[in-house]
């Protein structure tokens, strides 16, 4: 079995910066910029880079994580001797085999190279580089990413789980509405632990759930069926009068009442890992990645593309701005040649 390193322990260097907490507004970002990249020679990192990081990671959780790339980075070449506006392609082509001896995974060595190439485009857009050492690193190839190897549920072992609460009591109830809605919606888990009951909205014959997805996106997720179970646990928890509280809650102590508070996504995963071994599937496979909520929206995904929905269809349940991440859903299958062959009309 390989071990990958955890991204907070990949490189880490002694005396690197401690990323904040809150990073939510862009006088924040901007001060944590200042003191990971001082201002020198007439150069004004934290200027150059505030507008576009604030831009385009509107959510603090992404800031967080981007602030954590460049700090474990830019600590690394100064380890190196190396100031980070004398940074080139080399330097950034050496961080990738640390990186890589570090066994840090590919998906993080991609994303902390898109971090790196991102932030020094910024710099010679503003003049801190010259455009051709900005161009050497963007050369700078990412290792190759195997397909999402998040494992999914086959449609029995889904509808197992589905079906595992005890809808006779109501935390039951409320567990049944929530694999039901992440079924159907092929949310992320965030998405749903976010979500409020003012965020339900009602046509004349259907109901929505309207989230907030990754990249701060709003998405209007049709319910179909999973809408009566939704509004069935509303009206047992006695919560469908409170539009501002959440959505999915915690149970209090007296096991019959709910907090007025978001249940946490480690909570969820939680329900989601007890309703498999409740129904005889494993969770946590030795060896392999385990069963998360995220297997949820990849079961979704999956299922919908092996009913025949095309593939910009998913795309845009998923959320996906690229339609290649959603490829990555698909499991291929060894009838898949024949089958395309099948909808050949030439006779």
């Amino acid at each position: 079995m390989t071990t990958r390193t955890t991204p907070s322990k990949v490189l880490a260097v002694k005396g690197e910066p401690v990323v904040p907490d809150n990073l939510s507004t862009h006088e924040r970002v901007g001060a944590f910029l200042s003191r990971l990249l001082p201002a020198t020679n007439g150069h004004d990192a934290a200027a150059a880079l505030v507008p576009w990081v604030c831009d385009r990671l509107p959510s603090p959780h992404s800031r967080r994580a981007y602030a954590g790339d460049l700090a474990r980075f830019v600590a690394h070449m100064r380890g190196m001797g190396v100031d980070p506006f004398r940074v080139t392609g080399d330097h950034v082509r050496i961080y990738k085999e640390a990186l890589q001896q570090a066994k840090a995974a590919p998906s993080t060595i991609g994303r902390m190279l898109s971090v790196i190439r991102g932030t020094y485009r910024q710099f010679a857009a503003k003049g801190l580089v010259d455009h051709d050492t900005a161009a050497d690193i963007q050369a700078v190839g990412a290792p190759r990413v195997t397909k999402n190897t998040t494992p999914a549920l086959s449609e029995i072992e889904a509808k197992r789980l589905l079906h595992a609460p005890d809808t006779t009591t109501v935390v039951g109830v409320r567990d049944f509405a929530m694999l039901f809605t992440f079924f159907v919606t092929a949310c992320r888990v965030s998405a749903i632990a976010k979500a409020n009951v003012g965020d339900l909205e009602r046509t004349d014959t259907n109901w929505y759930l309207v989230v907030t997805e990754k990249g701060n996106k709003r998405q209007r997720k049709s319910l179909l069926q999973s809408a009566n179970s939704l509004l069935r646990f509303l009206e047992c928890a006695g919560i469908n009068g409170d539009p501002e509280g959440p959505l999915f809650r915690p149970l209090a102590k007296d096991r019959r009442t709910f907090l007025r508070r978001h249940m946490t996504q480690r909570a969820m995963l939680c329900l989601v890992k007890k309703y498999c071994r409740q129904v005889g599937i494993d969770p946590d496979r030795v060896g392999r990645r385990g069963i998360g909520v995220h297997s949820l929206r990849k079961t979704a995904l999956t299922n919908a593309l092996e009913h025949g929905a095309r593939m910009e269809q998913v795309q845009q349940l998923a959320g996906h701005s690229d339609i290649r991440t959603t490829q990555m859903y698909y499991q291929n299958k060894e009838t898949d040649a024949e089958d395309a062959a099948r909808h050949i009309q030439i006779r």
